[in-house]
């Protein structure tokens, strides 16, 4: 990296408390992206301050702020504290317990600069933390696309709402009434894998629930879980070749770091 990276400046923005080592592969993953242009916005609401690990970036590229923890302080009102505190002309979301493929960034910052305000991803690989799902990542949908992939130019008048979960949901559909939103299809899946590590905001049904939430995805599921009893004959088990290298490259971060 050089000491004055040229393009477009993006500010990833990182809402953390107390997951360190989850934090730690999230921004390892930050490290390796294409775009080098980067703003690493990190608001620390945890009891042990996660400063030091931003050491791995260089000086100008940190924007770290500490809240002190508190029961009042709400994750849509932490995420627009992030929005205040970025300087670059994009924004994109960096949750501090997913991984991000090295490409992230340049293929969502190239989408927005084709013609549109926001992107997402239309899906994303899944995996999940438990013995019996750990080898077994899956490709999981939303019609209306990953709220937590959302990339976007800045912007004063789109704000989070006041809520302690579902606020990146609501904060996706503002930007898609906006009109000038682009959805990645399910070929980008392998720019994200979401995690579920036991101390998600979500549980671990509303995971599984990406393998049957439609008609034909509930049949299928039922099918291979229920008639078949090998679930991982379920389509949404099988990568591609881009799903799996990215889910190789995401094992190996983890494993290096600890974390599997």
């Amino acid at each position: 990296m050089t000491n004055s990276p040229s393009g477009d400046k993006v500010s990833c923005l990182i809402v953390t408390a107390n997951r360190k080592e989850l934090l730690r592969r999230s921004l390892v993953s930050l490290k390796n992206q294409t775009h080098k242009n980067i703003e690493v916005v990190v608001i620390d609401n945890g009891e042990e301050k996660v400063e030091k690990l931003l050491q791995m970036f260089p000086s100008e590229q940190v924007n770290y702020t500490y809240i002190q923890p508190s029961p009042d302080n709400i994750l849509g009102d932490l995420r627009n504290i992030s929005l205040d505190k970025a300087t670059g002309d994009y924004m994109i979301c960096w949750d501090d317990d997913d991984w991000f493929h090295p490409k992230r960034i340049e293929i969502q910052l190239n989408t927005i600069k084709s013609g549109f305000d926001a992107c997402c991803l239309e899906g994303n690989i899944f995996h999940i933390d438990s013995p019996d799902l750990i080898d077994h990542p899956y490709i999981g949908r939303l019609p209306d696309g990953s709220p937590s992939s959302i990339m976007h130019k800045r912007s004063d008048a789109i704000r989070y709402p006041s809520m302690r979960r579902g606020e990146d949901t609501v904060y996706l559909n503002r930007w898609m009434d906006q009109g000038r939103y682009k959805m990645l299809d399910l070929s980008y899946a392998y720019l994200f894998v979401r995690v579920f590590h036991g101390t998600n905001v979500s549980g671990k049904k509303h995971f599984l629930r990406r393998l049957k939430n439609s008609p034909k995805n509930w049949i299928q599921y039922m099918w291979h879980a229920k008639v078949k009893r090998d679930l991982f004959g379920h389509p949404k088990f099988q990568l591609t070749a881009d799903e799996q290298k990215a889910f190789d490259m995401f094992l190996k971060d983890s494993k290096k770091l600890g974390i599997l």
